[in-house]
């Protein structure tokens, strides 16, 4: 009688902490679909940001946009420049290849510029995408940084915005990569251009 009562009282605790889970796990969709707020920069474009993210200044003195995460090592800038003032000066320095679209060179320019700082150590193929009928190629890359002990996972989305070429980039380290792509992916393909 003491065994059949004891195993009834563990089925009874198992099944209420099996809904406590279940309940749980519902909460935390609903909370995903409000974990970002969209932010308008300078009346250009608009983005969404996780609500865990902070404005910052100090990322990159080119980004019209810096928001970070300390705690969970993530951040995300935004660099925007007119696409005909970048084109001239790429074809002045004789950089600027006739053969590829303006949102793949301006893709090559910015990784040249980023390895400058980083040994780039895996990068995917650039895939072609739309993002709100803007033409855009995002990557990944893993780099080491000078002056850092952990790798750093970047990923990048170059956007043809018509008048200017943006580059979106999110990065972390590397062992917290699966954690954030997702939430990275949804930054990038939130990029809207205000008409």
């Amino acid at each position: 009688m003491n065994n059949r009562f004891s195993v009834i009282f563990l089925a009874l605790l198992l099944q209420m902490v099996s809904c406590k889970d279940a309940d749980q796990k519902k909460e935390g969709t609903s909370l995903e679909k409000n974990a970002f707020h969209t932010v308008s920069i300078d009346g250009d474009y608009s983005i969404s940001i996780p609500k865990f993210m902070n404005g910052t200044t100090g990322l990159n003195e080119e980004a019209s946009l810096q928001y970070q995460s300390l705690r969970r090592e993530a951040y995300v800038i935004v660099i925007d420049e007119p696409k005909k003032g970048f084109e001239e000066v790429y074809r002045d320095l004789k950089q600027y290849d006739d053969h590829l679209s303006v949102i793949q060179n301006y893709r090559d320019a910015r990784i040249k510029i980023l390895s400058r700082t980083t040994e780039i150590i895996g990068k995917s193929e650039p895939e072609s995408i739309k993002i709100h009928g803007l033409v855009a190629e995002a990557l990944e890359l893993d780099a080491k940084v000078n002056g850092l002990d952990n790798e750093i996972s970047y990923f990048l989305t170059f956007v043809d915005g018509g008048e200017k070429v943006y580059m979106i980039m999110c990065w972390t380290l590397k062992n917290q990569k699966e954690e954030h792509k997702k939430t990275f992916k949804t930054i990038a393909e939130s990029f809207k251009l205000i008409l």
